[in-house]
């Protein structure tokens, strides 16, 4: 148990030096969790590693590689919502790399599982993988393919956040308003960017960098202004 914990605590401290831009601390921090693994014969605390290094992957094809094995890892009682997150970021990296069959399987998957699944009481780990995750998730997914289950899921995504945006809100905000740009709907991915640059600001991490980059090479030429505001953000 102890050997466990101790790959935990790396994990979590390999996402905080990734948040802050220090790739190479995250990385060494993620071997430690796989090293961990290893000695505790743990294949979920391997998927912890493999599912945050994926993050910062070289290529989508390199994600998958990772993701495919961690979401073997998780198989099996009391790692539901870990299959989730996982399948839902294969999808994600998958849509990325044009596999849009691979895509929406992944995503079907990743929404069986965490059907299942209870976020509060599982890992610790698995805490983050809220219901408004999972929105983001499938928001990035339909985005990157088009497809016409991006406005129904969208709406979703919007009346769960309500008024109170909750911690993982900006990255909701982020995929919401990318996949609306990237799926045609100018108008109203405009107005989720202004929402998304005034979240990011009050709670800047790097998946919020991230998105703001992206977001600004959808938006129209209308609205250099905001393209520059995110992009001086992102840097």
């Amino acid at each position: 148990m102890l050997t466990i914990a101790a790959g935990e605590t790396a994990a979590l401290a390999g996402w905080v030096a990734w948040d802050l831009g220090e790739h190479d601390k995250a990385a060494a921090y993620y071997r430690v969790t796989s090293e961990c693994a290893k000695e505790a014969g743990h294949p979920p605390l391997r998927a912890l590693a493999l599912g945050y290094a994926s993050y910062g992957a070289a290529s989508p094809e390199k994600a998958l590689k990772m993701l495919s094995q961690a979401a073997q890892d998780v198989r099996g009682h009391g790692n539901a919502t870990a299959a989730g997150w996982l399948l839902g970021r294969y999808a994600e990296e998958a849509a990325q790399s044009g596999d849009d069959a691979g895509a929406l399987r992944a995503l079907e998957q990743a929404r069986f599982a965490y059907d299942f699944a209870n976020h509060t009481s599982e890992q610790a780990w698995v805490r983050f993988v809220t219901p408004y995750r999972m929105d983001s998730l499938a928001l990035s997914v339909y985005g990157e393919l088009k497809r016409q289950e991006l406005a129904v899921t969208a709406d979703a995504a919007v009346e769960r956040l309500g008024v109170e945006l909750p911690e993982s809100g900006v990255v909701v905000l982020g995929d919401l308003a990318s996949a609306l740009l990237h799926g045609g709907d100018v108008d109203r991915g405009v107005y989720v960017a202004r929402q998304f640059a005034a979240a990011a600001e009050s709670k800047p991490n790097t998946m919020g960098r991230q998105r703001a980059q992206s977001i600004a090479a959808w938006l129209p030429d209308t609205e250099r202004d905001l393209a520059g505001h995110l992009l001086g953000f992102a840097s």
